[in-house]
């Protein structure tokens, strides 16, 4: 029932005056403050939240493509000539969808959780221009490996490995299918040796060699690792805390050795951060990734972030303790030989992109192309959302000269360009709805209060000017005022 009395209209105009204002006042002050705190819970990786549905198994499409080297003029080789240059020629892509699932997690007391990732991969020909069955030639990876470890040692011990290559007939030039140096891997002698022998310097904890063997559906290949849930500091979410136990790690000594920057997928708000980090297990390190302006993916906003040359540039102090010990090289590659069981692998942009000359200048077929080859990752800044992802990376192996070594005593020192592989996702357009939703309600809280402030506002002029004007009216007033209109009428 509507107020009949001038004391209860006015008592009811300025009391809904005086809620809206205050309502808005308040809104206006805190709601910055109210939108950091829901949106720094969503985020956070603790049960429930948004952020840990995402981050438990990953909704984006995720693609994998590798690239495989065939050495084409390897018969050169076969005919005991080390051609003039070894010529490559790029094949593929090879297309698999990538799905990673965290299993085995443990949310520990200091903000971190404990985990370990699934990941699976699945073969699509439709998205790709090579078959399984092509025949790709190469060198003998585990051969050029035993090599490098033997390289240094006496002259009986080199003769030894000779001999057993001349028993087993040990091809150093391989002819595999592509599958076969992919996922499905395929037998070596020299592995069952290894095991055998226990080569110093050599271990190889696999019974075939492919360069993704035993990784399709493991939980264990990554290792356990351990990282900020950004529950209690926002601004360490998706940080790495450590890896299979370990926050210094032996493959790199002092600040390069340290695990440091997120797994690539999962980030806190960057904001307008220059410089990111990305800790990646399979080079067991790190990869600074510096911004490099923006893009716009479905509306969305977001800063795009490259790895610069410098990453793998050794005039630059920071990343001195990436070189070997006692080891020259020029810029362009990075040495993963500790982490890959002791095999001279060294990575680097695909097909030498940005890499010192000296690395393609004694072989052909490489050709670097700076739309395709770099690798980069957009982030929205207030939010850490993934807009886009286009990582990709290179695996050489470095070939020496080794003069106990028959099949290794006339070839030049060439790093061997093997595979790259390249990992793409893209934030869809119904999640990205959802960001934008997240990202509107700044303006939205703010704009509402504001809208609240002036119609209180509005509303309490009002009454004070029926106030002063004497202008209120009661129902009494209207029906006497409704009775003489009947009269004169």
């Amino acid at each position: 029932m509507g107020c009949c009395t001038q004391k209860c209209q006015q008592i009811s105009t300025f009391t809904i005056a005086a809620i809206l204002l205050g309502v808005g006042i308040s809104m206006a002050i805190l709601w910055n403050n109210i939108f950091i705190n829901i949106r720094n819970k969503q985020l956070s990786v603790a049960h429930d939240t948004q952020g840990f549905k995402m981050w438990k198994e990953t909704p984006i499409p995720m693609y994998m493509e590798f690239y495989l080297f065939n050495w084409t003029n390897a018969n050169e080789f076969m005919n005991n000539k080390w051609p003039t240059k070894p010529n490559f020629q790029e094949c593929g892509p090879y297309t698999y969808s990538e799905h990673h699932i965290r299993e085995q997690l443990t949310f520990n007391e200091n903000d971190t959780i404990t985990y370990k990732t699934r990941k699976i991969w699945k073969f699509l020909p439709e998205k790709s221009k090579g078959k399984l069955d092509d025949k790709i030639t190469t060198i003998n990876t585990i051969l050029a490996s035993v090599a490098d470890t033997v390289k240094d040692k006496n002259i009986i011990v080199q003769e030894g490995i000779n001999f057993f290559i001349k028993e087993k007939s040990e091809p150093f030039i391989l002819t595999r299918t592509a599958e076969e140096f992919l996922f499905k891997g395929y037998d070596d002698p020299f592995i069952e040796l290894a095991h055998k022998l226990h080569i110093k310097g050599l271990d190889i904890p696999f019974d075939k060699f492919g360069w993704f063997y035993d990784r399709n559906n493991s939980v264990d290949y990554d290792g356990v690792l351990n990282m900020y849930s950004g529950v209690e500091d926002i601004n360490k979410l998706g940080r790495m805390h450590s890896w299979n136990y370990k926050s210094q790690l032996d493959y790199y000594p002092g600040e390069c050795g340290r695990v440091r920057g997120t797994s690539g997928e999962l980030w806190y708000p960057p904001l307008d951060n220059e410089v990111l980090e990305v800790f990646s297990p399979d080079i067991c390190g790190t990869v600074k990734i510096r911004k490099n302006g923006t893009i716009l993916h479905y509306g969305i906003k977001g800063n795009k972030y490259v790895a610069a040359p410098e990453i793998f540039d050794y005039t630059e102090p920071q990343n001195q303790c990436y070189l070997p010990k006692g080891v020259h090289l020029d810029n362009g590659v990075r040495s993963v030989q500790k982490c890959k069981f002791n095999a001279p692998a060294y990575v680097s942009f695909p097909h030498f992109y940005s890499a010192d000359p000296s690395y393609y200048a004694g072989i052909t077929g490489m050709k670097p192309d700076p739309a395709e080859h770099h690798f980069y990752l957009a982030l929205e800044p207030i939010t850490g959302l993934p807009l886009k992802v286009h990582a990709a990376l290179q695996v050489n192996i470095l070939l020496q000269n080794v003069k106990g070594i028959d099949v290794l005593k006339n070839v030049k020192s060439t790093y061997f360009p093997m595979l790259w592989f390249k990992q793409t996702a893209e934030l869809t357009e119904e999640l990205s709805s959802l960001g934008k939703l997240l990202l509107i309600m700044p303006s939205a809280g703010t704009y509402t209060a504001y809208g609240m402030i002036a119609f209180g506002a509005l509303l309490l002029t009002i009454g004070f000017y029926l106030m002063f004007k004497k202008g209120w009216k009661t129902i009494h007033d209207e029906e006497q005022l409704l009775n003489q209109q009947q009269t004169f009428n």
